[in-house]
């Protein structure tokens, strides 16, 4: 009987233990670190001590363009159906729903569908999380200044390009590849120009309201090479404005969307125009503003930002007019976009005929 009970007894403490409920480990909240939801990017750059802040005095958490982050799953997640709303993957897949934040990427997708200039990627109507991973985009428990700094991003063009498929074609063994020792980033030869809403001018209505006045014009003329982890890539510039005509430049390491599957010749950076005078250490003008208009220099900058000569421009009875800045325009840097040396400029004005 004794030997029954005990049985008896193990078989129930035997249900007991397998019917117990069984949790899984609670993962950390990755997404609230996340450069998505903090919009940590933007603050840095802004209230960095070269930053744009030094000029209009207005605080980040002020400003009304800082409004533009995510704040939780529903901002990509949630779809309108029949039946209601319901949480969708495919919504999240959706390059419409990224663009209603990225409007500078928005805007280069529209410029080159004017111009007939659509990249291979977008003409292929790959999305964003084809090369964008969710550690990206939600978070992975580390808070990044920026999205330039080391291990912010898992997007590179050597994640597709080396797997020879029709669909990921391997890159080749060209002299155009091969020449520059690993030197050159994919992006300073495949990218075609950057997007920058040049001249913003942040008039008093910005110092008081927290809000920008205006800009002059979008600009995708020219593209700027800067230096940035070793290597030279693409990069692009924003010139700013305060209340009072004070000047400002900022110069990034910048990756756009419009990306050519041929890469540049090589006389289109060698010896051109803008290399010979910077490597002379004579300043150069990328643009004119003549008539009402301004006119870009087409084609590749390298950053030199002591000889770079950039127009400055002020809203005057509803018209733009150029103005002589009284004080020497703060350049900002940060960490990540380094200039050429003038050894580097010599270099570029060699001649190369290496063909492909």
């Amino acid at each position: 009987m004794k030997g029954k009970f005990c049985f008896i007894l193990s078989i129930v403490t035997l249900l007991m233990v397998c019917s117990w409920p069984v949790y899984a480990e609670q993962q950390p909240d990755f997404f609230s670190s996340s450069l998505h939801h903090t919009g940590e990017g933007m603050r840095y750059w802004y209230e960095a001590k070269d930053g744009f802040m030094a000029i209009t005095g207005v605080p980040y958490e002020k400003l009304g363009c800082k409004n533009c982050h995510v704040k939780g799953c529903n901002d990509c997640h949630l779809k309108k159906t029949e039946k209601g709303l319901v949480y969708s993957l495919e919504m999240a897949r959706d390059r419409k729903t990224c663009l209603k934040c990225h409007a500078r990427e928005k805007a280069t997708i529209k410029l080159d569908e004017g111009r007939d200039t659509l990249g291979v990627h977008m003409k292929a109507d790959m999305t964003c999380s084809d090369c964008h991973t969710s550690r990206e985009i939600h978070g992975d428990g580390n808070i990044y200044k920026s999205m330039r700094e080391p291990g912010a991003m898992d997007a590179a063009c050597t994640n597709c390009h080396t797997k020879d498929s029709e669909d990921y074609p391997v890159v080749p063994e060209t002299k155009s590849h091969t020449v520059h020792k690993n030197k050159l980033d994919c992006n300073a030869c495949h990218v075609q120009n950057t997007l920058t809403c040049y001249n913003c001018h942040f008039g008093e209505l910005a110092r008081t309201k927290s809000k920008p006045k205006s800009f002059v014009t979008k600009v995708k003329d020219f593209l700027l090479l800067v230096k940035y982890r070793g290597k030279v890539t693409s990069g692009t510039m924003q010139t700013l404005v305060g209340h009072k005509n004070e000047p400002f430049i900022a110069y990034v390491p910048y990756f756009t969307h419009s990306i050519m599957g041929e890469g540049r010749k090589c006389e289109q950076c060698h010896a051109t125009k803008a290399v010979n005078i910077l490597a002379s250490s004579k300043k150069f003008t990328p643009a004119t503003f003549k008539d009402g208009k301004l006119e870009f220099y087409k084609g590749v900058l390298p950053l030199v930002p002591s000889l770079l000569n950039w127009p400055f421009l002020e809203k005057k009875e509803g018209k733009w007019v150029s103005f002589e800045p009284t004080v020497k325009p703060l350049i900002q840097m940060a960490v990540y976009a380094e200039p050429f040396t003038q050894d580097e400029l010599k270099k570029l004005q060699m001649k190369h005929k290496y063909g492909k």
